[in-house]
C-alpha cells in the first residue's frame, strides 16, 4: 500500500450554535495511515441530486487490518485519500464508506466506498 488516507467519523455538537441555531459537525480522525484506493467500477454513471448533475463511481478503500484505528472504520465515515505517491499532480479524493469489512485471514480491510464528484 503506497497511498495515504484519513478516515473520519462525523461528531455532531451537543448544543446548537447560538447564531445559526444549527448543530455543528466536526470530523474526528479514526484512522490515519497507508491505504490503497481501487476503482471497483470504471463505468461511471450520471445522476441528478437536488437539481445538480453528479457523477458516481463505485470503489474500494483498502487499509491494513492490524493498523491502529483500522477496526473502528465502517459505514457512515468519510475518507480523504491522498493519491500523490505515483501521481504527483493528483488531488485528494473524498469518499464515503458505505459498509464495513470483516474476513478471516484478511490482511486488509476492503471497505466499499462511494466517490461522489460534481459542481
Amino acid at each position: 500500500m503506497t497511498d495515504t488516507c484519513v478516515v473520519s467519523r462525523a461528531v455532531r455538537s451537543a448544543r446548537p450554535d447560538p447564531v445559526t441555531a444549527k448543530h455543528t459537525v466536526e470530523h474526528v480522525p479514526v484512522y490515519w495511515g497507508v491505504c490503497e484506493y481501487v476503482a471497483a467500477n470504471t463505468a461511471a454513471r450520471e445522476t441528478e441530486q437536488q437539481g445538480r448533475q453528479r457523477v458516481e463511481q463505485g470503489a474500494q478503500l483498502r487499509i491494513p487490518v492490524d493498523a491502529p484505528g483500522s477496526a473502528e472504520c465502517g459505514e457512515g465515515m468519510v475518507a480523504t485519500v491522498l493519491l500523490s505517491t505515483h501521481d504527483a499532480g493528483s488531488t485528494p479524493v473524498e469518499v464515503h464508506v458505505t459498509a464495513g469489512h470483516h474476513q478471516t485471514f484478511a490482511v486488509s480491510r476492503r471497505l466499499p466506498v462511494k466517490e461522489v464528484s460534481g459542481d
